[in-house]
């Protein structure tokens, strides 16, 4: 088994609502995707307000 395993990242747009970004993410974990992390969304002009979510899955 590799000891280290090589990792495809995605950064995906999720819900701002809890209950649907929950539902969401569990949707990712079943496709095989880890969330790393959630960026919230910002209010300045020139980015995104959406929030998003970092996934990796190991490539196999």
């Amino acid at each position: 088994m590799d000891s280290n395993p090589e990792y495809e990242y995605v950064t995906i747009p999720v819900d701002n609502r809890p209950r649907q970004q929950a539902k969401e993410l569990k949707k990712l974990a079943k496709a095989g995707w880890e969330v790393v992390a959630i960026r919230p969304g910002t209010m300045f002009a020139n980015l995104s307000a959406t929030p998003q979510a970092l996934c990796r899955r190991v490539i196999s």
